[in-house]
């Protein structure tokens, strides 16, 4: 997190939108229909995957990838005109909803005009050529940020949506960008809209060592820390799918978690998603509903800011197809998740998770995460049952009956101990 990054951030919800599968017509008109039902949701940003012309060389799929970019400045119109955006901001300020866009500041398509206009903008390998330094990203070419003319021009970007009325960004892989770079674009950027929101797609622990072995400069979530408000919580991913995938145990990852609280500075935020565009979705690892629930639970109720990825709603196990017409089915929508999915929102915004004093994570060797936070006036203690076991854990509550807060239902606490049921317990006294 940047030094003036506020832990009030973490009441923010945030719900990552694929315009292009997002709704049948799979336009911005297609995501304004939905900003009514996403504000009773209870979502604070919404977070657009690029929203740019995409490039015809090497194009992935029938439609590209959105990560292959062509023009900055412009609208890809498969999604819609300039206009339609602009309408879009409107209707989604005018429902006090924050509008971030993504933006791809690594690399550019194959056949973006700077390539025969600012050849000097570009990465070349050994041989000289154009290149991109990761080996499966072959319908892209990556900036040269040695170039410092180069700032300007992206910054200069920066300031044109935020202009027009974007209120935050996600910077696609900004660990494999200087630092500097978005210290400054930062500082230029909050010149124009202090209240900015920055979210970094930082890069995986091993892809950081992995490039860095390669002979590349690649930052390390403390490093892309600060200029960003927040940061994806890739540096603990591998140990979530060894777990999913029965290789390590739960402790390994609540290992991880609690590392964090370690070596990161104490308003660190961690965007806490367990699925997005680019993983599989919740349901597919665990082919189970309630484990599926447990996760998301844990997800909002972890130190960070709540992250869903749009369709999760349905509790679907189909991941949308990035680079092809795929739209979600919304007819499998299930109202009573949707409630709780409520429940958990409206439980994220309470002062404890903000205005806390203590934060843990314990491990007691079973499949439970167990977390709490605690202050002078209140103790909310979580128990999210990730593996759905039949488990009695000690917690930081005295005896007595309290009312689960993810299903208001009564849990008894009996010398200090809780039964784990196969709904989260959420308990905030």
């Amino acid at each position: 997190m940047a030094k003036d990054t506020s832990k009030k951030l973490t009441h923010q919800i945030i719900y990552q939108c694929y315009h292009r599968n997002f709704s049948v017509e799979g336009t911005f008109k297609g995501v304004e229909s939905h900003i009514d039902r996403l504000v009773d949701l209870g979502i604070d940003i919404l977070y657009l995957l690029p929203i740019h012309p995409i490039g015809e060389k090497a194009r992935k799929g029938k439609q590209g990838s959105p990560y292959s970019i062509s023009d900055f400045y412009g609208i890809n119109p498969e999604l819609g005109t300039l206009e339609d955006f602009k309408s879009l901001i409107n209707k989604a300020h005018a429902k006090k909803l924050k509008v971030m866009i993504d933006i791809v500041f690594n690399h550019t398509s194959k056949d973006h005009p700077w390539l025969k206009e600012h050849p000097e903008y570009y990465y070349r390998n050994e041989q000289g050529n154009f290149a991109n330094r990761v080996g499966d990203w072959s319908d892209i070419t990556d900036l040269d940020y040695t170039h410092k003319p180069l700032w300007d021009v992206m910054i200069h970007n920066l300031e044109y949506w935020v202009k027009l009325g974007v209120d935050g960004f996600r910077c696609d892989v900004a660990s494999l960008v200087p630092v500097d770079f978005w210290l400054e674009a930062r500082k230029r950027v909050a010149e124009i809209n202090p209240e900015f929101i920055w979210l970094a797609e930082s890069v995986h622990k091993e892809f950081v060592k992995e490039m860095r072995e390669f002979g590349f400069d690649v930052h390390s979530d403390s490093e892309v820390f600060q200029a960003f408000d927040i940061t994806y919580d890739y540096d603990i991913y591998e140990e979530f799918e060894q777990y999913c995938r029965g290789e390590v145990s739960l402790s390994k990852y609540i290992d991880r978690l609690q590392l964090q609280e370690m070596i990161y500075p104490t308003n660190y935020l961690k965007a806490r998603a367990f699925e997005n565009h680019d993983q599989m979705r919740l349901m597919k690892r665990t082919n189970d509903v309630n484990k599926t629930k447990n996760w998301i639970a844990a997800g909002f109720m972890l130190k960070g800011v709540a992250f869903i990825n749009g369709g999760i709603e349905t509790l679907t196990d189909h991941l949308p197809d990035l680079f092809n017409r795929d739209p979600i089915d919304w007819t499998t929508y299930d109202k009573e998740w949707i409630e709780q999915l409520k429940t958990l929102i409206h439980l994220k915004k309470q002062p404890i998770f903000s205005e806390y004093t203590h934060y843990h994570v314990f491990d007691h060797q079973v499949d439970v995460l167990h977390i709490e936070y605690k202050n002078a006036d209140t103790t909310a203690v979580i128990l999210c049952n990730v593996n759905q076991v039949d488990e009695t854990i000690e917690v930081s509550l005295k005896d007595g009956r309290y009312t689960n807060r993810f299903n208001k239902k009564e849990v008894v606490v009996k010398d200090n101990k809780l039964q784990c049921s196969s709904d989260p317990i959420i308990i905030i006294d």
